[in-house]
């Protein structure tokens, strides 16, 4: 019996080894002071962060990240906020629909989804930039801010919107006095978790973006051409700043559980 207790454990430990172990190698070797990267390790340095933080291109790259990521976030949270106040707050007739059409950009590949948007911008004579990109993306992260948000708005009782509606309050006013506080903590993760995704993007944004070029881009490129340990350092920034924004709209999320 214990041994097949600690079975399921050990498949457990086995994937999560399997799903992490890489990203510690490379927060291993982003310490390392040679410029090989391979056993034995040859001393403890941060000089390859420096070498990253001096890296104007790099640097550029990242600024260009933020310029997609922040709008990226907001528009895709802006309407998956909608779609969750329709899905959670409106007697539509075809909300299964609407709910298949909102997870479609999920269930797609997303290479399809890539040579259609490129395919219809063609098409439309639009060239690809940073805007392209926002539009792009917004579209693949939108069924992600809008389960989140509807799961926030699912948790509301809707016995205190129908209280201010009782005492006179509009529908505008209910919602901007009792719904929208009640869920800002939702809009909060969602955001968050947004701007996650977007930061990490690389297979629309390589069909998306034109002359100008994201961090992801970047980092693909130099890792085909050159890896070096500069690279492993900006990927440890990268993912200890993507668990820093992931803990705290997950903290966001379980404030507006406990409301």
């Amino acid at each position: 019996m214990t041994v097949r207790r600690s079975l399921p454990l050990l498949w457990v430990w086995l994937v999560y080894g399997f799903m992490y172990l890489p990203i510690a190698v490379i927060a291993l070797f982003s310490f390392n002071a040679s410029e090989i990267i391979a056993f034995p390790l040859q001393g403890f340095t941060l000089h390859w962060f420096g070498q990253v933080l001096a890296d104007k291109r790099l640097t550029g790259g990242l600024g260009l990240s933020f310029l997609v990521s922040v709008p990226v976030a907001a528009l895709a949270t802006l309407l998956g906020g909608m779609a969750a106040l329709a899905l959670t707050r409106y007697r539509l007739r075809y909300r299964g629909l609407l709910f298949a059409i909102i997870l479609l950009p999920f269930l797609i590949p997303k290479v399809i989804l890539a040579v259609a948007q490129l395919i219809l911008l063609s098409e439309l004579g639009i060239g690809r930039s940073l805007l392209t990109i926002i539009a792009g993306q917004a579209i693949i992260i939108l069924p992600f801010t809008t389960l989140v948000i509807a799961s926030v708005l699912m948790r509301i009782d809707r016995r205190l919107e129908e209280a201010a509606a009782d005492l006179g309050a509009s529908a505008w006013s209910a919602f901007r006095r009792v719904t929208l506080p009640l869920m800002k903590n939702g809009l909060l993760a969602a955001w968050f978790i947004a701007f996650v995704l977007s930061s990490s993007e690389y297979v629309l944004t390589s069909f998306l973006s034109g002359r100008s070029q994201p961090l992801s881009i970047l980092v693909a490129s130099d890792f085909r051409f050159n890896i070096s340990p500069a690279l492993n350092a900006l990927a440890l920034m990268i993912v200890v700043a993507n668990l820093v924004l992931i803990a705290i709209g997950e903290f966001a999320r379980l404030r507006s559980k406990e409301q």
